[in-house]
């Protein structure tokens, strides 16, 4: 193609361009552009650098400053004979880089007043990264760093919320806004970094179940459902209706509330329209909780679910990589295991076929006393405790057990596939029957025909539930969620306590208070 044709294709794109950006779409972020350019890994390390300067220097940084800290960070990192050559003309012309960095809007430069004659030869330009460039920088940041710090930043959040909530509700009741300010404010930053916290668990969920199975997609999905059950997960189910009964106190205070509590981070002077923004940014911050923990399909529920079903494609791609790259457990010798215990005539000897393949024998009861343990042994923890060494030869013969001509492996279509409608049936069953239970809800239990096996086996799980939760008082509703966490059940006493319900079951009947169940799918 001529230049002519070229020049016509770059006005054309140009056009383009400007056409979306006229139509209102964002366009080129200018600050980014040292992102992509040839001498990108000189424009980051002195952005920063210039970044670490601004926690300490609030008047920027000289350009002499500039390349001493330049020079040292390079020679912590290869050395101090290759930072003197890094950092000398013609390799690094730093003029050059910072102007190019201020034409693109990433840094201020000025220049500090001269005092001595000295000055007046010298360099006397002092740069600053612009707030922008700042923000961006903040970004690059956290995406190379671990996420371990972001989450353990939300260890405890529901917990956390629901005292602060707690507290801001006293305060609020007792017209001591000051207080209330001061707790709705720990509430919104725990909020935040349970949010940054969820998100990239679930983007690391996704990250990770899509495509084919790897070793580093395995390692990070457990590393994500690992994280997320150690910090949060053992929260959700505690706090979750202590935090939606009050945010509903709260809300029923009205505007008034979140006017009083933006009044007192403002200036005394601070403008009408100023004081209604802000209680509408408060009041956004209670309509978040309310979409986190108080609606029917609330978003922390909602993340405990995809938690949950992650678990299934973690278990199944471990087992493909152990049945296809693995050097010791080996598919076909596992088939032909389950095989033999399959075909033993009773427990025992199904046991003894599994003690000999395996090794693991049952425990015996010698004589003697045992020698003490090392200190702390006994509570150390199965986390905590070093890894066992493999000496060289169980690593040889581990290796060698992969050689050869490849197992023959039984066939088990014909059980898949048996197993598999078998399974479809059972979900089938279970639909129904939740569809059956949840058809009563709202109703007493002194008014519910006979229930099938199926509704019989949730209605246990559910009465189980409400009958293990403790009120102050026996006339307080409950709501709780049953052990599965598939139900959230609101527990209506029986007007009079001595009303009772008889509900017949398959197994027989039931016999307990007329409680009136609201069953809500978590």
């Amino acid at each position: 193609m001529s230049d002519d044709g070229n020049a016509r294709s770059s006005a054309l794109g140009q056009t383009r361009l400007s056409r979306w950006e006229l139509a209102g779409f964002p366009g080129r972020v200018e600050i980014a552009n040292y992102l992509t350019q040839e001498h990108t890994a000189q424009y980051r390390l002195i952005v920063d650098v210039l970044f670490d300067a601004q926690e300490v220097a609030l008047t920027g940084v000289g350009r002499d400053e500039l390349l001493t800290a330049l020079r040292d960070r390079i020679e912590a990192a290869v050395g101090g004979l290759q930072a003197r050559e890094l950092t000398m003309p013609p390799v690094l012309d730093l003029d050059a880089r910072m102007h190019q960095l201020e034409q693109w809007g990433v840094v201020h430069s000025w220049q500090d007043r001269a005092r001595t004659e000295a000055d007046f030869v010298r360099s006397r330009d002092r740069y600053q990264l612009t707030s922008d460039a700042a923000d961006l920088h903040v970004w690059l940041r956290q995406r190379g760093d671990d996420h371990s710090a972001i989450a353990s930043a939300a260890a405890f959040a529901p917990a956390v919320i629901a005292d602060r909530l707690d507290d801001m509700l006293a305060a609020a009741v007792a017209k001591d806004y000051a207080a209330a300010a001061q707790a709705w404010s720990q509430v919104r930053t725990t909020l935040k970094n349970m949010a940054d916290a969820a998100r990239i668990w679930q983007s690391r969920m996704a990250s990770a179940l899509a495509g084919t199975p790897d070793e580093d997609k395995i390692a990070q999905l457990w590393d994500t459902v690992m994280s997320y059950i150690t910090v949060w997960g053992a929260g959700i189910d505690t706090y979750t209706a202590r935090i939606r009964n009050t945010v509903q106190r709260l809300d029923d205070m009205g505007a008034q509330l979140w006017r009083e509590v933006a009044v007192v981070g403002l200036d005394p002077e601070a403008r009408e329209e100023t004081i209604s923004t802000m209680a509408h940014v408060h009041h956004a911050g209670l309509d978040t909780l309310r979409a986190w923990f108080a609606t029917t399909d609330n978003q922390a529920a909602r993340l405990r679910r995809q938690v949950r079903d992650a678990v299934t494609p973690l278990l199944r791609g471990t087992r493909a990589l152990l049945s296809t790259g693995g050097h010791i457990t080996r598919q076909a010798e596992l088939f032909r295991v389950a095989a033999a215990i399959d075909s033993a005539t009773d427990d025992q000897e199904a046991w003894q076929v599994w003690c000999q393949a395996t090794g693991q024998w049952s425990a015996r009861h010698l004589p003697g006393e045992p020698a003490d343990p090392p200190v702390g042994a006994a509570r150390t923890s199965f986390w905590e405790a070093p890894p066992v060494p493999i000496d060289a030869v169980a690593r040889q013969r581990s290796r060698s057990t992969s050689g050869g001509p490849p197992a023959q492996v039984p066939n088990r279509r014909n059980a898949r596939d048996q197993a598999r409608r078998l399974l479809e049936k059972q979900r089938r069953e279970q639909s129904a029957a939740e569809l059956e239970l949840l058809a009563r809800s709202g109703t007493p239990l002194s008014t519910w025909t006979p229930l099938g096996a199926g509704e019989a086996e949730l209605f246990w799980g559910v009465l189980t539930a409400v009958a293990s939760a403790r009120t102050a008082n026996d006339a307080d509703v409950r709501c709780v969620t049953t052990a599965d966490g598939r139900w959230l059940v609101i527990a209506h006493p029986p007007a009079r306590p001595t009303d009772s319900a008889r509900v017949r079951t398959p197994g027989g009947d039931i016999v307990c208070g007329d409680w009136t169940l609201e069953l809500i799918p978590a």
